[in-house]
């Protein structure tokens, strides 16, 4: 892993820590959570007609700090897709976050993500294959629907990298526990 995504999720996991051990906090808070999603992913190079998409799982772990900001960290694997001859698998996506939330009443949150992600893949084709790991800034938005009082649905869209020859975005829907 780059020295720079090293040094983010080393922060996250202190900063969740010392959330963890924080008197200012709002009745109820911190609150973790876990979640898992289906992700589907697409792989967008410029220039090129075809994108590469696929489904993996994402599992999602985070801690609310107060309604409305929280820190969350990704995992994510699996799906692959062929275009052209040439096979690329997704092998794993980390990723550490803000979370920025906006509450809707009781049951219902918006979001918008911020962080940075490392996301490894692997190309094959033509009998050769090549694996390679790149990190970037990585955002997003979505939605929690609440449908009891630790379990949520929630859904949002993602982008990973963004580089300036191809981009990585995920759709996600998955659900959330709260303990």
């Amino acid at each position: 892993m780059k020295k720079s995504a090293k040094v983010f999720l080393i922060t996250s996991s202190l900063l969740l820590a010392n959330a963890a051990q924080a008197q200012s906090f709002q009745a109820g808070y911190p609150q973790g959570y876990i979640g898992a999603d289906a992700m589907a992913w697409n792989l967008d190079f410029d220039g090129v007609d075809s994108d590469f998409n696929s489904v993996g799982l994402r599992l999602v772990a985070g801690m609310k700090l107060d309604d409305y900001l929280a820190v969350e960290l990704h995992g994510a694997t699996g799906g692959s897709d062929s275009n052209y001859g040439l096979d690329i698998e997704l092998d794993y996506l980390v990723g550490g976050f803000l979370k920025g939330i906006v509450p809707l009443g009781e049951s219902a949150r918006l979001f918008g993500l911020l962080g940075y992600s490392e996301v490894k893949l692997t190309a094959s084709g033509y009998g050769l294959s090549e694996s390679g790991r790149d990190d970037d800034v990585s955002f997003g938005a979505g939605a929690e629907f609440d449908v009891s009082d630790t379990l949520a649905i929630s859904a949002d869209i993602t982008r990973y990298l963004s580089k300036s020859d191809y981009d990585l975005d995920a759709y996600s829907i998955g659900l959330r526990y709260r303990f």
